[in-house]
């Protein structure tokens, strides 16, 4: 098996975009935030809706890669629960679920690792990912992210 690298640095070109950012400031809470190596920073969700209480999390590599493992650090009690990771294949594709990655975080803020369960990596190879939170641990739907980190290979 190739050596694992991080996929989602920021110096590669990744990108990311969330369904809200906390106050509308992308500078202090933005999702760059949480791909910058800075435990400092971090993405702030806004409060969930009643009507549209789904929150999601996007990184586009622009690039072709396998992904292995996510590594995320949440801030305890803002936790994004009821996870489902899905995948793209190219700009024009739709997005698809992976079914080879399952996360399922505990409301905690110590560093979490959510391996792939097939043998190599996720089935095929992406340039985006999508984690959508179904709720959160937070009473008003807030998620807070210190840090997504995504491993594979290139």
């Amino acid at each position: 098996m190739a050596d694992l690298v991080r996929l989602s640095c920021t110096s590669k070109g990744t990108t990311a975009r969330a369904s809200s950012t906390w106050k509308h400031d992308t500078r202090k809470f933005g999702p760059l935030n949480a791909l910058n190596n800075n435990t400092e920073d971090a993405w702030k969700s806004a409060q969930s809706e009643e009507s549209d209480p789904l929150a999601y999390f996007e990184i586009d590599f622009h690039r072709p890669v396998q992904v292995n493992e996510l590594r995320i650090q949440f801030q305890g009690g803002f936790v994004g629960m009821d996870c489902i990771v899905y995948q793209k294949s190219g700009e024009t594709s739709d997005w698809e679920e992976c079914e080879d990655l399952f996360i399922d975080p505990i409301d905690s803020n110590e560093l979490q690792k959510f391996e792939s369960d097939a043998d190599d990596a996720m089935s095929g190879k992406c340039s985006s990912l999508r984690i959508e939170f179904g709720r959160s641990t937070d009473f008003y739907g807030r998620i807070v992210i210190y840090s997504l980190e995504v491993w594979g290979t290139e």
